[in-house]
């Protein structure tokens, strides 16, 4: 799984008391990667065009069935994306939607893993804000 710097909700590096950089480690770094893929607009890093994610262009437009139906395709294509990630185990569904806004929920499991992992999205058409959670939330993530 590797190393990365470890970055808070905001997306900002954690710093210790100490002033060095926090960094993630093992499953961390996964869940870590995969939330920044989803929040990251496809084609934004100079340095890796097919790094990112459609979700925000899904959740702009009208709540159709079609749409929801996208908006999961998406999520679980992104996720797939990640080498450490099991194929075949990734899935989204929207759980609850209305005029405001949705909820959806992905799971999956990472290679060498012996349960899935689960992030759940909030979109909030009042604010046009979207939180991608963990459900079991880890220090930092």
């Amino acid at each position: 799984f590797g190393q990365d710097i470890k970055l808070n909700g905001n997306g900002e590096a954690m710093v210790a008391a100490n002033g060095e950089l926090l960094l993630t480690d093992g499953v961390e770094t996964g869940l870590q990667d995969i939330r920044l893929r989803l929040l990251t607009p496809l084609g934004e890093l100079f340095y890796d065009v097919e790094f990112g994610s459609l979700v925000h262009e899904w959740y702009l437009e009208e709540s159709t069935l079609a749409r929801r139906q996208a908006f999961e395709q998406e999520i679980e294509q992104r996720i797939e994306a990640d080498p450490r990630v099991v194929l075949d185990t990734v899935s989204c569904s929207i759980t609850a939607y209305d005029e405001k806004g949705f909820s959806a929920k992905a799971s999956w499991e990472f290679i060498g893993e012996d349960h899935p992992f689960n992030l759940v999205f909030t979109y909030d058409g009042t604010k046009k804000e979207m939180v991608i959670a963990d459900v079991n939330p880890r220090t930092g993530l």
